[in-house]
């Protein structure tokens, strides 16, 4: 294989050095924050990362409390998108309890209006949220592995059980033999 010179490769050396943000299943499948938008999640995800930073810089208040500061042009500048759609995404933390804003206003020291100290909550788990989860309304649990399958004598049946999706009821390993060259 030849090796594209405008192409940018990962190489072996190279892939972990590669920051990521982590991104909560909680906010995926727990049914408080399902119906949040994709923008709020991703923000949310922002957010948090910007924590690092605080305590780096004892961003801490006199309740030893984390806080951060984010304008919402920073904000706009990262999601590029405008003022508005930012206002709106973090309305949409403030009203499920992620995020609080404390207004700090006018500093007569330095004649400036200061930006808003951001607090962040932490999620609300529940093991049914992010371990337990099963496909939306299904009431028992199912393995990937026995999808389709309703019975299965012994676990030696189970070989190649990825192609017996579908089968009804498994009694010998003779039940695996490709028949359709009969």
């Amino acid at each position: 294989m030849t090796k594209s010179t405008n192409f940018n490769y990962y190489e072996a050396d190279n892939v972990y050095g590669a920051l990521f943000f982590q991104f909560p299943k909680v906010l995926m499948y727990g049914e408080q924050y399902r119906h949040l938008s994709n923008d709020a999640k991703l923000a949310y995800m922002v957010l948090k990362d910007r924590l690092e930073y605080s305590l780096r810089n004892n961003w801490v208040d006199e309740d030893n409390h984390i806080y951060f500061i984010f304008t919402n042009q920073e904000l706009g500048n990262l999601f590029n998108c405008s003022e508005h759609k930012v206002i709106k995404i973090k309305a949409e933390l403030e009203s499920i309890g992620l995020l609080f804003q404390k207004q700090l206003g006018f500093n007569p020291k330095t004649k400036k209006n200061e930006p808003n100290r951001l607090y962040l909550s932490k999620l609300d788990v529940q093991a049914t949220d992010v371990y337990l989860r099963g496909e939306y309304g299904q009431k028992d649990a199912q393995s990937l592995a026995t999808s389709g399958i309703s019975k299965i004598e012994s676990p030696h049946d189970f070989v190649g059980s990825l192609a017996t999706s579908g089968i009804s009821k498994i009694e010998s390993p003779q039940d695996f033999v490709d028949n359709s060259s009969q």
